[in-house]
């Protein structure tokens, strides 16, 4: 089963595939979108998850029809609402800055569409997603970072187990995005020359998220205006909301004159904002909670891992250790803007870990 998008990426991993013998069936996922758009104007009177919309959907179909393979649709909306969107809002009224799109890896791609992919009575699950799968003679499967460290997603996947790695295929790893975009030509695939890619979180149209939280958060029910203050704990002035603000975060937190100050920390408890200077934002170790490790085996505290805060971000050499349900994780360079809710992935000569979410 090869998941189909309408994009470049899955449809070149389609006719790779069918080149290479396999029997395929493409199948199209159809995800929510924010329907409070449907009120805004008539340019957004047709919201669409911008992984799934119309133009994708004909996009995806076409493409199975000129490589001669079945096409399926599935609707995952409620689904995705409930275990990413709501996940998503959730996250923030805590104080956290959660990521949707490893919460949409785990549970969505890898998780009901990997049911359906056995429901289907295929063997294998197909992705676009740019990173490698290697096997070892034990019969054992581990994720390593993609050819292009540029479009690299292994950083999403550290939530993958070996009874899953043992039924995926990512033929995208060993290419770049630009021998992927040749591919294209060469199997005559016309009409993605011209195509986009999605970019930023897929359920909303903004490009900050502020404007979604404000449509789907309740002032006083799910936050509160509160104290910001600085590490002395002087108070500076006032804030809206938690929601509304992310650490590390300098422009539009309603304080000005003096030094710059930067978003320190989100205090859930207190209901307040810590502001403080660049410097302050250093983060020497941090925790992490609902930890997996994609090997089955626990992470050494005697190695040294390659770690990454955010997904495009650079890799860090780190030590980790055992610290109640969780892990601590000690930084050999302090990191800044270390956000609650985000992911910390490890890496071992290339090799995906694992990784956990990191607790402020």
């Amino acid at each position: 089963m090869i998941g189909m998008s309408g994009g470049v990426d899955s449809s070149v991993t389609a006719a790779l595939l069918k080149e290479q013998g396999y029997d395929c069936v493409g199948v199209y996922m159809n995800l929510w979108a924010d329907p409070t758009l449907f009120d805004l104007d008539d340019r957004k009177k047709f919201p669409q998850n911008k992984c799934c919309s119309i133009e994708s959907l004909m996009f995806a179909r076409s493409i199975c029809q000129q490589l001669d393979i079945p096409f399926y649709s599935v609707n995952f909306e409620e689904k995705f609402r409930k275990n990413v969107v709501d996940f998503f809002l959730e996250g923030f009224k805590e104080g956290e800055t959660p990521n949707p799109c490893v919460r949409c890896n785990k549970t969505i791609k890898f998780g009901l569409f990997f049911e359906k992919m056995k429901e289907l009575g295929c063997d294998y699950l197909a992705t676009g997603h740019y990173a490698k799968l290697k096997k070892t003679d034990e019969g054992e499967v581990s994720l390593h970072i993609g050819v292009d460290p540029s479009k690299d997603q292994s950083y999403f996947l550290y939530n993958l187990t070996q009874d899953k790695l043992k039924q995926l295929i990512f033929p995208l790893g060993d290419y770049d995005k630009e021998e992927v975009k040749a591919l294209a030509k060469k199997y005559n695939l016309k009409e993605l020359e011209n195509k986009k890619e999605s970019q930023g979180v897929c359920f909303y149209p903004e490009k900050t998220y502020f404007g979604f939280l404000e449509r789907y958060m309740k002032p006083e029910e799910d936050y509160q205006e509160g104290e910001i203050v600085n590490l002395e704990g002087e108070v500076l002035g006032k804030h809206r909301g938690l929601p509304f603000y992310t650490v590390g975060q300098r422009k539009g937190i309603g304080i000005g004159g003096g030094p710059a100050l930067y978003v320190n920390k989100v205090d859930k408890i207190q209901n307040a904002i810590i502001v403080g200077s660049e410097d302050d934002l250093d983060c020497h170790e941090i925790h992490i909670r609902e930890c997996n490790f994609l090997s089955g085996l626990l992470p050494s505290e005697e190695e040294t891992y390659m770690v990454k805060i955010r997904s495009h971000g650079a890799f860090t050499p780190a030590k980790i250790e055992k610290e109640g349900e969780g892990y601590r994780v000690y930084f050999q360079e302090p990191q800044q803007a270390v956000m609650a809710g985000q992911s910390l992935v490890l890496y071992l000569n290339g090799e995906l870990i694992g990784g956990g979410l990191m607790t402020c």
